[in-house]
């Protein structure tokens, strides 16, 4: 370890947390011994309580950041439950700060970018091929990116700061690292929570999902009074707003985030599909998305525009860690074939796998030191944690996941979202330090909140894109 620094910690209510942060020092790439050092940063809060239980890893999804989680006063309450019964492990992934492992587009976005999936796919592959060479130009090794060298972080971590059992916490992406940890050093673990979970053999998600979300958002419509008679058949409007923009795409004038030079774009039906992955499992933006399909139907872009801009970015770059590490856990050749089967007959076609699929095929080869295809079989007692509304990760692939953990439990958050779940008070601050301390959990289900859904028409509230 480098840089090791003993400090103290403070919530926005003045509450002390005594702890210490620093760097891990690991290979790039393991199996390669000419690669390079990399740091790997980390906070350690120890615990409020006087015995607590095994250390707790938290192991963030998205970008992979989580250490300033301990370094934000208001973030860090948040973690004062977790904190009353065990120490508390914040470990950035490797490669999430590392601009290094950036590539960015300095030319205009193309035009075409959000009008199919074939112009999408041509894109990411011209930037992945400038990416790949300017890796390897910069003498890194981008293979060294994925959920073995993930795991094998966070145990070394464990070593340097003489911790033997410590237990998982794993968000999205950080869920499939943990799971990745439970395989391959499954006697250090005490327990596992799996928030938003994607199992070992998940990488790439079934388009079925997001046709399954649009009729179940449908239902939801359907109760809401106020927006029914307007929206009798959401995935019928859907499809036809989907239609119509194939037919003659929206034209909408976006801000380059990096030139900050306006530019056009033409959105097709994939463009509308992208958002729809996005954002219709963040309960955020779910009240205003029927607002949004409408406003469409009606000609009206303003809305898309706001989304397009949130977007764009995905037009602007390539973040090498990223997609590598999803590249890399792949998936089974069964899995994909059923994948592309679904994605023929889905009208998003295969857009719940973007920009993943576009660089499958077009990508350095990575060859894995275990096979992630087969199921994680474990004992190791875990719990669950699944927003009834989460897209990417759904209830159904879930279940899937736990056949083959004997000692698991599912909780499930009515009206959340994938971001949603784990931060619901029932569970973050009831159900999680119980499971901990071995103590029952008396609920299988809890309630996140209400949705509302935003007026169709006229001024509105509750959105950004609205103001």
């Amino acid at each position: 370890m480098v840089e090791v620094e003993s400090k103290q910690f403070k919530t926005n209510l003045k509450l002390k947390i005594e702890g210490k942060s620093g760097f891990l020092e690991v290979p790039e790439n393991r199996l390669n011994p000419s690669s390079r050092k990399i740091r790997v940063k980390f906070v350690y809060l120890k615990s409020l309580a006087e015995n607590p239980t095994a250390p707790v890893v938290f192991l963030e999804g998205g970008g992979g950041r989580s250490t300033w989680q301990a370094e934000s006063k208001s973030d860090l309450s948040d973690w004062v439950e977790i904190l009353e019964v065990a120490d508390l492990i914040f470990l950035d992934r490797r490669g999430s700060s590392d601009e290094s492992l950036r590539y960015t587009w300095s030319q205009k976005i193309p035009h075409d970018f959000f009008l199919s999936e074939e112009s999408a796919n041509a894109h990411y592959r011209t930037m992945a091929k400038a990416a790949l060479q300017k890796f390897a130009a910069a003498k890194v090794d981008i293979s060294g990116y994925n959920v073995i060298e993930h795991a094998h972080d966070v145990n070394d971590l464990m070593n340097e700061l003489a911790i033997d059992k410590y237990s998982i916490f794993g968000f999205s992406f950080g869920s499939h690292i943990g799971m990745t940890v439970m395989k391959l050093f499954p006697d250090r673990i005490e327990k596992s929570i799996l928030a938003g979970a994607d199992g070992l053999d998940q990488a790439f998600n079934y388009p079925h999902y997001l046709d399954t979300y649009v009729n179940k958002l449908g239902i939801m419509i359907q109760q809401d009074a106020s927006i029914r008679a307007k929206i009798p058949n959401f995935s019928e409007l859907v499809h036809r707003v989907m239609k119509k923009l194939d037919e003659n795409p929206a034209l909408v004038t976006i801000k380059n985030p990096l030139t900050k030079a306006e530019e056009e774009m033409a959105i097709g039906s994939f463009g509308l599909g992208l958002i729809l992955r996005l954002d219709i499992d963040d309960k955020n933006d779910i009240p205003v998305i029927p607002r949004l399909v409408y406003s469409i139907d009606r000609g009206d872009y303003s809305l898309l525009t706001w989304f397009v801009q949130k977007r764009v970015v995905m037009g602007l770059g390539i973040p090498g860690a990223g997609i590598n590490q999803q590249l890399a856990s792949g998936a089974s050749v069964e899995r994909w074939q059923t994948i592309q089967q679904e994605a023929d007959k889905s009208p998003f076609g295969n857009v719940v796998n973007f920009p993943f699929s576009a660089v499958k095929d077009h990508w350095i080869a990575n060859e894995l030191a275990i096979d992630l295809s087969r199921p994680l079989e474990t004992e190791i007692p875990t719990l669950f944690v699944t927003g009834t509304l989460d897209c990417r990760t759904p209830i159904e692939q879930v279940d899937e996941t736990m056949q083959t953990f004997s000692g698991a439990r599912h909780l499930k958050v009515e009206n959340a979202g994938h971001e949603q779940a784990m931060w619901d008070v029932e569970v973050f601050d009831e159900a999680i330090p119980r499971f901990l301390l071995n103590q029952k959990i008396e609920k299988e289900n809890t309630y996140y909140s209400d949705i509302k859904f935003i007026p169709l028409e006229g001024r509105a509230k509750g959105h950004p894109s609205l103001k």
